[in-house]
């Protein structure tokens, strides 16, 4: 599976839309249905789209103030011999920054106000901005990540924006990493671009696809570290769009310099694949249990390795592991030159968070809790897992020393959680009664003190998904994640791929009849290794779209480690 933020992979494929203006002696059926399609296109302003409306509103009519998505499927306008309304659910919203805000159990009802003008039917009342299909923003919009920087200045961070394919261009991406980080990012990330120094003008492509980027002659006084995090930035940021192969910038119109360079003073974003927390591996490690012992599954599948030591060959009843913690960092196999991997897990009773040294007979306590959730291993080698005591979340450093946490879970209960690549987001499954659902939150670091803030509900309806119940969750990418779910308590759990926005939701396949249980994954250089765990303990390792492949069965939980 290929990362769907990586190189090329910035906008989704689409079609543009090329609407024609009313006819003469149209209806009002076919303007109203006119002006609809109509407002899928960009072009010119929306020339096209205006044409639709009475004079005295065409010019006044602001198409970009907003962006309503509506659920089309069972919902056309309906019309009168002299009115026209359109009542639909509302799927979800953009603002004038291109963020998509999910909406839940709203409905769009809007007239038309219909209007004769030179004996012709008109608009009289558009919408505010503009109302496009569930269909139409699948199709004809693009999903761009544009890049900002963690406190730390260590690792780039992707927030994601939408816009009209035919509008979706490098000058469109800069223009939204120049106006800041948004909210909530802005309480954990920052920009590289330093107060006063501007893009100037617009961007240009030479045949060999190298870009060139205007900046104010202030740039030409960064330092050549203020100028390495500039170009980082604005280089992954652009690095989606194929027609662009390396970046170069000016500053007042002469060019800057840039540590690493090429002749040209152009860069690509090899050069700063550092920022980027993907480990580059060619074969992560899928690590499973069974019958409470730990071991290694073979990269063909149906070979079970039991680790030696005390979590491996000799775990018992009152020794064993419900869970395996996934990490990013590599897990060496216990030889005569490598003492073997420490690993991270909750104990058969999960009360307990364990470190064990592959090999070893000894198992050391790190943190108790009750009902202890499968923990993760961060960036910084801190181990995170959530209970259902206070304090719910719980945060070992790599010293084995328990960190104070501040989270404020609103009354829910985390069922499952899964932290991003690059340790800022988190991914959350929220229990709110009988309702299981998916949230994100924000990570940070603060007075020596975890926190787990800016939670926020991430809806899952569609014309073709209604997701109500999401059991388990894992990331694919910075921008995209795995959720298992179901419409119902009586349907069948299966994964789905979804933006990090929740702006789609696309099926990964009806895997078997017998609903999921639990989805890791481990996001690569080279790709994305998801693997699923049924209910009837079958392990399937996901190949491509639909496609997933049975590797081992009898199990009892997973985790994926380079």
């Amino acid at each position: 599976m290929k990362r769907a933020d990586g190189p090329r992979a910035a906008a989704r494929e689409s079609i543009d839309v090329a609407p024609h203006p009313p006819a003469d002696g149209a209806s009002i059926d076919l303007v109203v249905g006119g002006f609809l399609q109509a407002m899928a296109s960009v072009r010119d302003d929306y020339r096209v789209a205006r044409s639709y409306l009475t004079s005295d509103i065409a010019d006044r009519w602001d198409p970009h103030a907003k962006v309503t998505i509506y659920d089309a499927t069972n919902h056309k306008p309906a019309s009168t011999v002299a009115t026209a309304a359109l009542q639909a659910p509302v799927v979800g919203q953009i603002d004038s920054r291109g963020h998509y805000h999910p909406t839940s159990s709203q409905t769009l009802n809007h007239d038309f106000g219909m209007a004769q003008e030179s004996g012709q039917w008109r608009i009289s009342r558009p919408p505010e901005g503009v109302l496009i299909s569930q269909y139409t923003f699948q199709r004809s919009w693009s999903t761009i990540p544009i890049y900002f920087l963690t406190e730390a200045a260590d690792r780039l961070v992707p927030d994601v924006i939408h816009l009209p394919s035919a509008a979706a261009d490098p000058d469109a991406a800069l223009r939204a990493m120049t106006a800041g980080v948004p909210e909530p990012l802005d309480a954990v990330l920052r920009t590289a671009l330093p107060d006063g120094v501007t893009v100037t003008g617009t961007t240009s492509v030479d045949a060999v696809g190298v870009v060139t980027v205007p900046l104010s002659a202030s740039a030409a006084q960064l330092s050549p570290s203020q100028r390495r995090l500039l170009a980082s930035q604005v280089t992954w940021t652009l690095n989606g769009f194929a027609a662009i192969s390396r970046i170069r910038f000016t500053a007042g119109g002469s060019l800057l310099s840039l540590p690493e360079a090429a002749e040209d003073q152009s860069v690509s974003a090899d050069l700063y694949a550092e920022f980027i927390p993907f480990p580059a591996t060619h074969s992560p490690t899928v690590v499973a249990v069974i019958k409470g012992q730990m071991g290694r599954v073979a990269a063909s599948g149906h070979n079970f390795r039991i680790m030696p030591g005390a979590l491996g060959r000799g775990a018992t009843t009152n020794n064993s592991v419900a869970e395996v913690a996934s990490t990013q960092f590599t897990m060496p196999m216990i030889s005569p030159r490598s003492p073997g991997a420490i690993w991270h897990a909750v104990s058969a009773d999960r009360r307990s968070l364990l470190t064990w040294q592959e090999g070893s007979e000894d198992i050391q306590v790190l943190a108790t809790g009750v009902n202890l959730r499968r923990p993760q291993v961060l960036r910084d080698h801190s181990i995170m897992t959530f209970s259902d005591t206070d304090p719910t979340l719980i945060v070992v450093g790599s010293d084995g020393a328990r960190m104070s946490t501040v989270v404020d879970l609103g009354g829910c209960r985390v069922t499952s959680f899964s932290v991003a690549p690059d340790a800022v987001r988190v991914a959350l499954v929220l229990e709110r009664g009988k309702t299981r659902a998916l949230g994100i939150g924000l990570l940070s670091r603060q007075e020596g003190a975890v926190h787990l803030s800016h939670i926020t509900d991430i809806p899952l309806s569609s014309s073709d998904v209604n997701l109500s119940i999401i059991t388990d969750v894992a990331w694919l990418s910075q921008t995209r994640l795995c959720v298992l779910g179901r419409a119902i308590d009586a349907g069948v759990t299966t994964p789905y791929e979804i933006v990090v926005d929740g702006s789609g939701a696309t099926s990964m396949g009806q895997l078997t009849a017998t609903s999921m249980a639990a989805v890791v994954a481990l996001p690569t250089e080279m790709g994305t290794e998801a693997v699923v765990l049924c209910e009837d303990g079958t392990l399937l390792l996901h190949e491509e779209s639909f496609r997933w492949r049975q590797i081992l069965q009898g199990v009892n939980a997973v985790a994926v480690t380079t």
